[in-house]
């Protein structure tokens, strides 16, 4: 019944306290650059960056990730890659990455199919089709906390996930402190029920949504830290 309860009680709290200006491209208007450093138990190792360029109605989210973790001088795990993310009058119509990961090629081609019903993947994991409310697994997106199921940025697979809202926080980044809201997901594969399931802790700044941090454990802490934002004068 406890369980029950604390269930009910935190639905109640993102129903009626939402976040402001929840999960719509046209709320990033004014950004121009989202800079993340990356780091592997406290120490950074690469960065997360994206670039926002915007021409009348449409929105082009240019991103470059690189990092390296090294054991004993040997590279033990790496990723270099791009990708952009293409929005017409704040809807999604296509995505497009190329990564190295450990030296292995993978990729991702996403595009709004012709009855513009759903949309098209050829990845490096999945190709298929998927609905309209998929999401592309970035972290400059609030509406990643807003949503059942996304996509790998890096070899298009398809992750179901549930999202839970655990509480308010304060945080320090970077010498400031910051009010946020605390949330897990819990993700794993659509189409393996017996896949890994992986918890990533989401905190997102209460006065604008943007994702202050995002953690989770694979051979250690990793951390994602939205060190600085850039807006357009």
């Amino acid at each position: 019944m406890k369980i029950i309860t604390k269930t009910l009680l935190l639905t109640i709290i993102i129903i009626f306290f939402p976040l402001k200006s929840f999960g719509h491209v046209e709320h990033y208007e004014k950004v121009e650059r989202f800079l993340m450093e990356i780091f592997k138990d406290g120490k950074k190792i690469g960065f997360n960056n994206y670039t926002f360029n915007r021409n009348n109605k449409n929105l082009v989210i240019d991103n470059k990730i690189e990092f390296n973790v090294s054991i004993l001088g040997l590279n033990a795990f790496s990723i270099k890659g791009t990708s952009k993310e293409v929005y017409k009058n704040n809807k999604l119509v296509s995505f497009k990455s190329d990564t190295i990961q450990n030296k292995k090629v993978k990729f991702v081609d996403l595009y709004l199919d012709e009855s513009k019903e759903g949309y098209f993947i050829r990845g490096s994991s999945y190709t298929g089709k998927v609905d309209l409310d998929i999401v592309i697994g970035g972290w400059w997106n609030h509406k990643i906390i807003q949503t059942g199921k996304n996509i790998s940025p890096i070899s298009g697979s398809i992750y179901k996930q549930t999202i839970n809202f655990i509480k308010k926080e304060k945080i320090n980044l970077y010498g400031k402190d910051f009010e946020t809201r605390h949330f897990i997901i819990l993700s794993k594969k659509h189409d393996k029920e017996d896949s890994e399931e992986r918890r990533y802790d989401v905190w997102l700044d209460t006065n604008n949504n943007h994702i202050l941090k995002m953690t989770y454990s694979k051979y250690g802490l990793w951390e994602y830290k939205l060190k600085q934002v850039i807006y357009s004068k």
